[in-house]
């Protein structure tokens, strides 16, 4: 898929070309009994692929998160396609369903019961792998330039299915076995964030959840999927903590860094875009400005997660091999 923008000329500040970065996930292999947490792969390295196109006057890089920064022959102007083949920390990448705040991530242990799998807080935790069980990377801005860097109001993480649930099944893309509905309605589950790790303690910048629209709810043995959700408990985001509690962070809470997209429906449809522009990084006049001639002292990072939110409604055996697209528009101005 190509994306383009075209930049705003309008007087005051300036909304330059945007930077894409674009990734089509296919899940595939939600192997386990009927609820989150399963045990099973989740996700092909196969399936993940990502994009990356630079505005004018902005270079970029991608890295595997904690690695090396990269050389100043590594960034780009242009297009950066990920893949298997030319990033190797996407091999071993098999998303499988984890909680965490966007910041921190843990794979609980399971007791299996009554063909559901819960929680265990009285066992012993062990952190989710980056890059195995969820994806994680660095991405480093530079510019000759100063610029606020922010993920645009119209990136979107959509289904690949154009549409989700019929009465009768009629025309659905990708049907789930369980019901009239798409297996690509795993994306309710999908949770997107942006951190700062160098500050102490981390700065998380956005914590995303893309599709509140959808909830699968199960009676039991039954699904039933809705689509058109516009609010309730599907606008909220529930993970477990380092203390093994239980959070929950509402659309109605103030937290800056959370965002779910209220007023997302247009014609009776949901657009699934972030609905605001949120700003990730600054690129400010270098410290060292006689060997840096880059603004952000030898430019900007931050770190881009998504995973799979094991504790939501659609982290479902039912929607095994759903596929999702995500879209990041991320914006310069000056």
């Amino acid at each position: 898929m190509k994306n383009s923008t075209a930049p705003n000329r309008k007087t005051g500040r300036m909304i330059a070309k945007n930077l894409i970065v674009l990734f089509t996930v296919a899940l595939a292999g939600f192997c386990g009994i009927q609820a989150w947490f399963t045990d099973k792969q989740s996700a092909e390295a196969d399936g993940i692929n990502i994009e990356c196109q630079a505005p004018d006057g902005i270079k970029i890089a991608v890295v595997k998160h904690n690695d090396p920064a990269p050389k100043d022959t590594e960034y780009t102007v242009g297009n950066i396609k990920l893949d298997k083949t030319n990033c190797k920390f996407l091999e071993n990448l098999q998303l499988t369903e984890i909680t965490g705040d966007g910041t921190d991530f843990y794979k609980p242990a399971l007791i299996q019961t009554g063909g559901q799998a819960q929680v265990d807080t009285k066992a012993d935790w062990s952190p989710a792998a980056a890059n195995q069980h969820y994806l994680s990377f660095d991405l480093y801005i530079r510019s000759k330039s100063q610029y606020n860097i922010s993920i645009g109001k119209k990136s979107t993480i959509k289904p690949d299915a154009p549409q989700l649930t019929t009465q009768d099944g009629t025309g659905i893309k990708n049907k789930s076995k369980y019901g009239n509905f798409s297996r690509d309605s795993v994306v309710g589950a999908v949770r997107f964030s942006v951190v700062d790790y160098k500050s102490a303690p981390p700065s998380k910048k956005l914590l995303w959840l893309p599709a509140p629209n959808i909830l699968l709810e199960q009676t039991t043995d039954a699904y039933t999927l809705s689509d058109d959700k516009e609010n309730g408990d599907s606008y909220s985001h529930v993970y477990y903590n380092k203390q093994k509690e239980k959070i929950k962070v509402s659309s109605t809470d103030v937290d800056n860094a959370f965002v779910v997209n209220k007023d997302g429906f247009y014609g009776g449809k949901f657009t699934y875009e972030l609905g605001k522009n949120q700003n990730i990084a600054q690129l400010n006049k270098s410290s060292d400005t006689v060997t840096d001639p880059y603004y952000g002292d030898y430019g900007a990072m931050v770190t881009c997660n998504m995973w799979i939110e094991g504790e939501d409604a659609e982290a479902r055996l039912a929607l095994v091999n759903g596929k999702f697209k995500v879209n990041l528009v991320l914006t310069k101005v000056s």
